[in-house]
């Protein structure tokens, strides 16, 4: 089985500098001896590099490079590992799911907390989860994480799923559980998981920088104040842990209304499937309100980025299945 690696930068690609970390040309290299060092595994990786930078600094235009760099080298891969910050990892591995699907060569996505010279690193461990995955379980597909938490087994995540890190946390979780999970050197399913095959075409993406600036991405918090929707294609508001909003806000009211106008649609992450149990939810559906299905937030706003560059029905292509997200 040939394993290639594609590094991107990121903290797992960086080292001190003068300045903080920043991307360095030795980490890649470092990353591949030190799983030869502990492996004892003499195998060579075919690598490539789009590009190399922290990762907070991700654009949609990276995305898309990364994108057609898997599509041409999965023709000779049979697996590909890709290095990748922790800032924008969910957002990288979503949007690889939706522009691949679950039918592609499998891909893993892999990063660290800290540089691999700091003694609290976990990216090694997560790199040679990944490598023991893929060669595990060589009939699956699609896009994943592999990622250990401090004091738990590593633990393989479908790439749609992946949550945003909570606060002053190094840890990644999944929207109900992760995939896989390696229990005494071998990767098991995770009871529980499953997810619906792709009912629609994976995206083409190929000019995802059509989209920028037109998602409106808003998370929900007390004395809220709404900005303008001047070239605004679709808001996203991402509401409290129990899918509720202050609907009598006379700000969203106005907001709302404003959105109709322009027939711009408002879609809610976080509602539970079925809606919130709470009163404030029955104004939902006269304030124009679109509960979206029970996907990540991130993954929320990443599709209908590509539903908006492509052109899609935005809520047929929020509600569609499409790269595990569902």
């Amino acid at each position: 089985m040939t394993i290639g690696v594609i590094f991107t930068g990121g903290t797992i690609g960086s080292a001190q500098s003068a300045v903080g970390l920043a991307p360095s040309g030795e980490a890649p290299r470092r990353l591949l001896a030190d799983y030869q060092k502990r492996t004892g595994d003499g195998t060579r990786f075919p690598t490539a590099e789009p590009y190399s930078i922290l990762s907070e600094n991700l654009t949609f235009s990276n995305i898309t490079r990364l994108a057609e760099c898997i599509k041409e080298r999965s023709r000779e891969w049979d697996g590909i590992i890709v290095t990748h910050g922790t800032d924008t990892l969910q957002y990288t591995a979503t949007a690889l799911s939706y522009l691949l699907g679950l039918k592609t060569t499998p891909i893993v996505l892999v990063s660290s907390n800290y540089p691999l010279e700091d003694a609290r690193a976990n990216g090694l461990d997560n790199f040679c989860g990944a490598v023991d995955f893929l060669r595990q379980l060589q009939g699956v597909r699609g896009v994943y994480v592999a990622y250990k938490n401090a004091g738990e087994a590593l633990k393989i995540h479908r790439g749609s799923r992946v949550l945003a890190h909570p606060a002053f946390s190094d840890d990644i979780v999944s929207l109900g559980s992760a995939a896989y999970e390696q229990k005494d050197g071998n990767f098991v399913p995770v009871d529980g998981f499953f997810e619906h095959e792709d009912a629609q075409a994976p995206f083409h993406g190929t000019d995802l920088t059509a989209a920028e600036g037109k998602v409106l991405f808003l998370r929900v918090y007390p004395g809220m104040v709404y900005p303008s929707l001047d070239g605004i294609r679709a808001v996203l508001l991402k509401t409290y842990h129990s899918g509720t909003l202050a609907t009598d806000s006379a700000a969203l009211q106005r907001f709302a209304e404003d959105a109709k106008a322009k027939g711009i649609p408002v879609f809610l992450t976080g509602v539970p499937e079925g809606g919130t149990a709470y009163a404030s939810g029955t104004a939902f559906t006269s304030l124009g309100l679109i509960p979206a299905p029970p996907i990540s937030p991130i993954a929320a706003y990443m599709k209908l980025c590509l539903a908006v560059g492509e052109g899609r029905d935005l809520q047929k292509a929020l509600a569609l299945p499409l790269g595990g997200d569902l």
